[in-house]
């Protein structure tokens, strides 16, 4: 490959981003669209097997129709030839961040068990998804499973499996995968389904829970293969103390010989994930590019995504529960103090003559926008149960500014309702302003996650 080739007469490849077995990885631009795209360039042997290329087009083809944030989008597939060379490419959108190979070797215990988690049921869920389509993965790794600058988990490289088994590039004959990575019946030669992609899943859980591979990767690659067919593994809780028994025991479920006795598919295994209790997850600045210099990321062929969307994770569930409780009650408290304040404010109307002098003027004026709280109050209510910022901010300076006209009215409204009113705003302005809302309002609407599922 080389710079300044044109693919199919559309795609020209600016600066190679990586190498591996089946290919490489350029940084180029669709001269149509006139945008970035990351190229991966697989050459094609002489005894290709011409129909396993005809599947992997199809199965390349389905994963590019499969709209989820987990999977890595697929813009274009195509041949060219090159001097003679026989190329098939797949267009990709272009991404930045790092793998999570690279993540394991920057936390050789392990990233935390909250995040690790939470990656866990971003990877199933694009799993599933692809699943749902008929589209097994076959070689899933943490070097196919990227992490975006923006923190989202992205499955990458559908179908590259299939076209190994095409182009019989593997050295045996055997099914293409990574032998760390696969399961007993990838290996003997047996159908796959999903439960291959999920004890492969298991393998990575393993790897990001404790740090290492639950087989000896020492030994050759024959050893490795017996250690899936014959091996019992250790469980995880067995090499980092804080992980949770229930965690544990999923893991070895998932590394089950048998496919019958694994989960019945990844949308389970998600299920079961996020009924467990972990820790919030780390904040601040996203996993994927933490402690990585820039000059490292910007290589790497991925852009970040706007926004992390798809089902709530487990950490996002953790951490909503106290924002809820004062959110919910910030709504409330506002909501008890319009009846209250509407009754006073109707009371000091009635009072009110008519304005024959400036000061009775004013007096309307003041009035007037005293009827205006209450509407706002309200208003904040509701914008705090869509989980906006804005809501909060209003219920806390407008209960402010009920709270600062009942000291200064006491005369005018009557002591008695004037401090119930005080009190329920004073702490509805308490409640608002706590960093537990700003956390709730930080969250979408279940009806809307729901929406996305």
């Amino acid at each position: 490959m080389r710079e300044g080739l044109e693919l199919a007469g559309r795609y020209r490849l600016e600066a190679p981003l990586g190498k591996g077995g089946m290919g490489e990885v350029w940084r180029g631009v669709d001269l149509r669209l006139r945008r970035p795209v990351a190229v991966k360039i697989l050459p094609l042997s002489g005894d290709v097997d011409g129909a396993g290329v005809a599947r992997f087009r199809r199965e390349a083809e389905i994963a590019a129709t499969l709209n989820h944030p987990g999977i890595t989008t697929v813009f274009d597939v195509d041949e060219h030839t090159d001097g003679g060379l026989r190329l098939l490419f797949l267009v990709m959108e272009l991404m930045r961040g790092r793998d999570l190979a690279s993540v394991l070797r920057g936390s050789p215990g392990g990233p935390p068990v909250a995040q690790v988690t939470d990656w866990a049921v971003q990877i199933l869920d694009a799993l599933a998804a692809a699943h749902r389509h008929g589209v097994v993965h076959r070689d899933i790794k943490p070097a196919n499973l990227f992490l975006t600058d923006a923190g989202q988990v992205k499955v990458c490289d559908f179908g590259i499996a299939r076209l190994a088994d095409a182009t019989r590039i593997t050295a045996t004959g055997s099914s293409a995968g990574t032998p760390v990575y696969m399961a007993p019946e990838q290996i003997e030669g047996h159908a796959v389904d999903e439960r291959t992609d999920l004890y492969a899943f298991g393998c990575v859980l393993y790897q990001l829970l404790t740090g290492t591979t639950w087989v000896d990767t020492d030994s050759s690659a024959g050893a490795i293969l017996y250690q899936h067919l014959n091996k019992t593994p250790v469980p995880p809780r067995s090499v980092r103390s804080d992980i949770d028994d229930r965690l544990s025991a999923l893991v070895l479920n998932l590394l089950a010989k048998q496919p019958d006795a694994r989960p019945r598919d990844a949308a389970t295994v998600a299920d079961r994930l996020r009924g467990l209790d972990t820790r919030p997850p780390f904040r601040g600045e996203p996993m994927g590019s933490q402690h990585v210099p820039p000059e490292q990321r910007s290589g790497h062929p991925w852009t970040p995504q706007p926004h992390m969307t798809g089902r709530p994770t487990v950490a996002v569930q953790a951490a909503g529960a106290g924002g809820a409780i004062t959110a919910i009650t910030a709504m409330a408290l506002a909501l008890l103090c319009v009846p209250g304040l509407l009754i006073m404010l109707l009371r000091s109307a009635l009072d009110l003559s008519l304005p024959d002098s400036p000061g009775a003027v004013l007096s309307y004026v003041d009035l007037a926008a005293g009827f205006a709280e209450p509407v706002v109050l309200a208003c904040g209510a509701w914008l705090l149960s869509q989980h906006r910022a804005a809501g909060r901010w209003t219920i806390a300076i407008t209960a402010g500014l009920v709270a600062q006209r009942m000291c200064a009215r006491g005369d005018e409204y009557g002591w008695g309702p004037l401090v119930v009113v005080f009190i329920l705003a004073t702490a509805a302005l308490i409640m608002a302003a706590l960093p537990s809302t700003g956390r709730w309002c930080g969250e979408r609407p279940d009806h809307a996650a729901r929406q996305e599922r």
